[in-house]
């Protein structure tokens, strides 16, 4: 396979950033080599140029010590001591430069009781997940490839360094991606890697929670998040996790198209309307994979939208429709209302007149908060000469109702007026 070409010798063109990268990885690799240790470029980045796919980042592997490697690059930064990783400036970018080691024993399932510093590539290459991931590229542009890397990337299959058993044993996390490696690059697991994600699905309960998180992010935003998830789901995968997720089954799972989302983040709360949760339920797997507050709220509120407007589904044509889309909004917010909006294209269930009235009802509505009437909690206490209390709040949510409907004007004496008459039904 050349350089730049895809599986079954497609070609794609590598893009200026990607070729920069390369150039700066190999300068830092014959830096290294011209002070008499060995140095090559290693893992992703020599399987994503193979792919003529865009680089992110290029590894470095080397016979240097760190202190040899920090001696040669004064302004490096000590990243990982402990396993020989040390990153290095090459006219901007950051490289990560690791000394060739070896790894065994890993008692946690993570992370390798033991690390050894050794003499040759192959060493360093074999203690890698991925026959894809463990080839090294030399300063002379010969390809090292060991364990068939350059094949597989050919056949399209995702294929473990060694027995996949003693992959996953040693750290579960593999499971994961060997899942995103093959949705994002539009390869099948082999079967050897099947059968033992299937026998070692449990070890993933092992795994830290943002460990897990971050690779499910990743697969979610990926190129085809709808194979990444019927793979995690079919595996077992899904539902071994450290903790337990609203996650779907896989005839909910065909019921939409998470691709079909453009904005990645509104792909998870695509996931959980599919997976039949509520805001609850939205909520729940928020902190269970211990995501942002802010990120919570969002899957929260456009699932708590949904939830919402199709309880009218069936009678879109009658005054509770329009109300129902009104306190939908009023409840989860304006920008939970526009993302609904923007996944219910995914969404097959959501009927397209469902679709069109809310997003006129959405543009019709005057106010969408509180905040947006044209009086205040202090305006209501003074003009009904009333002490603060919850009736306030009470009060205010009638007058937004009202007016987000349309039945009252957004004006201060509108709205004063109206509050006298909606505080004498309260009584």
């Amino acid at each position: 396979m050349r350089a730049g070409s895809g599986p079954k010798g497609s070609r794609v063109s590598m893009t200026d950033e990607s070729v920069a990268i390369w150039a700066d990885g190999m300068r830092v690799a014959r830096r290294l080599e011209e002070a008499g240790h060995r140095a090559y470029l290693v893992g992703g980045c020599v399987r994503d140029r193979l792919l003529g796919r865009p680089l992110k980042d290029a590894d470095i592997a080397t016979s240097a010590l760190p202190r040899q490697v920090m001696k040669l690059f004064p302004d490096a930064i000590p990243t990982g001591l402990k396993y020989g990783t040390v990153s290095v400036r090459m006219n901007g970018r950051l490289f990560e430069v690791t000394t060739f080691r070896s790894e065994t024993g890993y008692s946690d399932g993570r992370h390798p009781d033991r690390v050894a510093f050794v003499g040759e590539i192959r060493e360093d290459l074999a203690r890698r997940d991925f026959t894809i991931n463990a080839m090294a590229a030399g300063t002379d542009g010969e390809i090292l490839d060991p364990f068939g890397g350059r094949r597989d990337l050919e056949s399209g299959v995702v294929r473990c360094v060694g027995r996949a058993e003693e992959r996953f044993a040693e750290d579960a996390l593999r499971m994961l991606r060997a899942v995103r490696f093959a949705a994002e690059l539009g390869f099948r697991l082999a079967p050897s890697v099947w059968k033992a994600i299937l026998r070692h699905r449990e070890r993933l309960r092992m795994v830290a929670v943002e460990r897990a998180a971050a690779e499910l992010d990743r697969m979610t935003a990926g190129r085809d998040p709808d194979r990444a998830w019927a793979l995690l789901i079919r595996s077992g995968l899904a539902a071994s996790l450290k903790a337990p997720l609203p996650v779907p089954d896989l005839a909910g799972l065909r019921t939409v198209r998470l691709a079909a989302v453009a904005e990645a983040e509104l792909r998870w709360p695509l996931l959980w309307i599919s997976g039949g949760a509520d805001e609850g339920g939205a909520e729940e797997a928020a902190r269970a994979l211990r995501i942002s507050r802010a990120r919570g709220e969002r899957w929260k509120g456009a699932v708590g939208v949904h939830r919402r407007f199709e309880t009218v589904f069936g009678n879109l044509d009658g005054a509770e429709a329009r109300e129902t889309w009104i306190g939908a909004v009023i409840d989860r917010g304006r920008s939970a209302a526009e993302d609904w909006l923007s996944l219910s294209g995914g969404l097959l269930a959501v009927p397209r007149e469902a679709f069109d009235k809310a997003a006129r009802w959405l543009r019709e509505m005057p106010v969408y908060e509180i905040r947006d009437l044209a009086v205040d909690g202090g305006d209501l206490t003074r003009h009904l000469q009333r002490p603060r209390g919850p009736w306030v709040g009470r009060l205010l949510r009638r007058l937004l109702e009202e007016t987000a409907a349309g039945r009252a004007p957004n004006e201060r004496e509108a709205l004063l007026a109206l509050a006298d008459r909606l505080s004498g039904e309260e009584g």
